[in-house]
């Protein structure tokens, strides 16, 4: 019996949010961003677009996942892995030198549940205006 790797670890929206939360992981390392252009903004603004689009994408990667078969599981499994990201992006910033910041993750997980909102209307809107299927008993 051969083993295979199953469909959904090589799921390309998984790799995308691997790859984004790494490159925030280490950009939020360096100090060198402190004083740079980009947080001149709002840095709560900054933290709600990130984690809001690494939302979409691991809720993307969890479709074809056996915990992706049903809605509910998948949106909880997503809020508690992106939430739980940004609480050790937070947790692992007391360990560089910069400040942890309880509002941060704060704004990191209104980002995860409005995108979960948004893809929860998305998914009942789709469902209420999708025409039903034509089912055999109608035939007679």
């Amino acid at each position: 019996m051969i083993l295979q790797r199953p469909q959904w670890i090589n799921n390309r929206y998984f790799l995308i949010a691997a790859i984004f939360y790494a490159a925030m992981f280490i950009l939020a390392s360096m100090h060198v961003l402190e004083s740079s252009l980009i947080w001149t903004f709002n840095d709560k603004l900054l933290h709600f677009v990130a984690y809001f689009f690494l939302t979409i994408m691991v809720y993307l990667g969890l479709r074809g996942s056996p915990i992706g078969e049903f809605l509910l599981p998948r949106v909880l499994w997503c809020f508690g892995l992106v939430s739980g990201a940004g609480a050790l992006d937070e947790f692992a910033q007391y360990f560089v030198g910069r400040d942890a910041s309880f509002d941060d993750w704060l704004a990191d997980t209104a980002a995860v549940i409005i995108a979960l909102m948004i893809i929860l209307l998305g998914y009942i809107s789709l469902k209420a205006f999708r025409p039903d299927p034509i089912s055999e008993d109608d035939d007679e």
